[in-house]
């Protein structure tokens, strides 16, 4: 189970906290913006930004 620290208030938990949260709360809780950072996390490692596709040449069409 992933502990995370809280970057704003969670229920009665105030932010800098660290809780216990299954990965489907984590999920949502990073797509929110409410995770500050994953303390440990057996199951889910931290996800990584993708990186962004390489932009076309210049002048040439793509197919």
């Amino acid at each position: 189970m992933p502990r995370i620290e809280l970057a704003y208030w969670h229920g009665t938990h105030q932010p800098g906290d660290v809780i216990d949260v299954d990965d489907v709360q984590l999920r949502e809780m990073q797509r929110d913006g409410r995770v500050a950072r994953v303390v440990t996390s057996a199951a889910a490692p931290e996800p990584t930004p993708a990186a962004e596709p390489e932009a076309p040449e210049p002048g040439r069409k793509r197919r």
